[in-house]
């Protein structure tokens, strides 16, 4: 169950990045406004992402005596249990863009970005750690 969710959860953080990614590319370089529908998909995307990740975290428990988790270590929960704070982060500075009058809108964005970016290191050294133990071991 752990490594299901875990795998839903990183498709959905895949799902719900492509979104602002595509209105970029389709305005021609431009970002969507905070209300508009493409955003608020994003927004939904984003918090259903939260929710697996919380999920995931919990549904994790019952495995950690598995051999992947055991053999991945700390070098796989570290990564795994950073990116779940990040991703509390992320979500909680999204949830400020949400306000169409935000004045550090720039600032927040980038900081934004940065955690996204942040979260996709973190969870594919997650990931990638757990998978190359559970192949080990």
């Amino acid at each position: 169950m752990a490594s299901l969710t875990g795998w839903l959860a990183a498709i959905a953080i895949i799902v719900a990045g492509i979104v602002p990614l595509t209105v970029r590319v389709r305005q021609g370089g431009r970002r969507g406004a905070p209300s508009s529908p493409p955003i608020r998909l994003h927004v939904v995307l984003g918090l259903s992402t939260s929710a697996l990740a919380f999920a995931h975290t919990v549904t994790i428990i019952p495995a950690l005596g598995s051999p992947a988790a055991t053999a991945g270590g700390m070098l796989a929960l570290v990564p795994g249990a950073l990116g779940f704070l990040v991703l509390v982060a992320h979500t909680g500075i999204g949830l400020q863009l949400k306000d169409e009058k935000l004045r550090a809108r720039t600032s927040k964005r980038r900081t934004h970005l940065a955690t996204a970016l942040t979260i996709i290191v973190l969870v594919a050294l997650h990931a990638g750690v757990l998978v190359w133990a559970g192949r080990r071991g």
